[in-house]
């Protein structure tokens, strides 16, 4: 395998890719990365099992092959070229990728040459939408998605469609936040994806732009975008019906500034630890934030509000305010 290409291309590639790669030291094999070169296109590929990533670039190619590299130094070789060099030229030379810049020269051994896992059939597609969009509709309801996996159905964000909409919800029992997002056109989804993966799997789609196209074939969902493949396993079950924990109806409703009460929320989160109820009183057009504890003091926060509706005062969470 030898290659000339662009140093920052090359290296957004290994760097996003390798957000897919294993963070056990118990699959040591899956924190490497495949590069395959084929005429002018090099592949990359990574993966953990749960996601895999595979991204392509448009390089020199000189002579076509492939090669397994340790993941975790190809990355550290990667950040150090960065604002150094704008080409780059790379080959394997009895078993070490060496990479070459000027009179720079980075060597790295390669594993043995074994069967790494490869793509699976990305199946039918079932949403075209901006990777702004699908992002904004995760991220806005993960902090809500219950950590641990004695669930895995409230561990997971629950993705469904409901006439035009796009709908996301998280939720750890305690809490629920749900996110709603306008298509242009009525699409039939109904799926779940593991919490534990979505960061990183954000995370290697926000090095895209554009809209991606998503689809699903058994448990896995194929997100498509140009030169790049991410494809992760979905969440086997059924999230529960969540709008029967809603209220039918309000009694009162209280409208507040956003900065007015992140500010008032902060204050109170000084005092509110080991579990420091925080109690919420709505009162002649007011909002009263007040929480005590006995060994670090008290807050009392008074807020200016639009009331409709009459008095109320009930305790809650401050984490789960602020987390918002």
């Amino acid at each position: 395998m030898k290659y000339e290409c662009l140093g920052d291309q090359f290296i957004h590639a290994v760097e996003q890719v390798a957000k897919a790669r294993s963070k056990s030291n118990q699959t040591a094999h899956l924190q490497d990365i495949y590069l395959k070169l084929e005429d002018h296109i090099l592949t990359l590929r990574a993966t953990n099992l749960e996601i895999i990533c595979e991204k392509s670039i448009s390089v020199k190619g000189v002579h076509n092959g492939e090669v397994i590299v340790k993941g975790d130094i190809l990355v550290k070789v990667a950040t150090t070229l960065k604002n150094k060099t704008k080409a780059l030229t790379c080959e394997v030379i009895e078993g070490v990728f060496v990479i070459s810049s000027g009179k720079d020269v980075l060597e790295i051994k390669t594993t043995p040459q074994e069967d790494f896992p490869t793509l699976p059939n990305e199946g039918d597609e079932i949403l075209t939408i901006s990777q702004e969009q699908f992002s904004k509709n995760i991220r806005e309801v993960l902090f809500c998605v219950a950590t641990t996996e004695i669930k895995p159905e409230i561990a997971s964000v629950y993705l469904y469609t409901h006439e035009n909409e796009l709908i996301s919800v998280g939720t750890d029992s305690y809490r629920l936040a749900e996110k709603r997002t306008q298509l242009k056109e009525n699409k039939q989804i109904n799926i779940l994806i593991p919490g534990r993966i979505l960061s990183d799997t954000l995370s290697i789609l926000e090095g895209e732009d554009g809209s991606i196209i998503i689809s699903k074939k058994d448990g896995t969902l194929t997100f498509t975008k140009q030169t790049l493949t991410l494809c992760v396993q979905t969440t086997q079950g059924q999230f529960p019906d969540y709008k029967q924990l809603f209220p039918k109806e309000h009694t009162t409703t209280a409208t507040i500034l956003k900065e007015d009460i992140t500010k008032a929320l902060t204050a109170t989160s000084l005092f509110t630890e080991n579990y420091t109820p925080l109690t919420c009183q709505v009162e002649n057009k007011t909002l009263i934030l007040q929480t005590k504890n006995e060994i670090l003091g008290s807050a009392t926060q008074i807020i200016n509000i639009q009331q409709d509706g009459p008095d109320i005062q009930t305790n809650y969470n401050n984490r789960y305010f602020l987390d918002t």
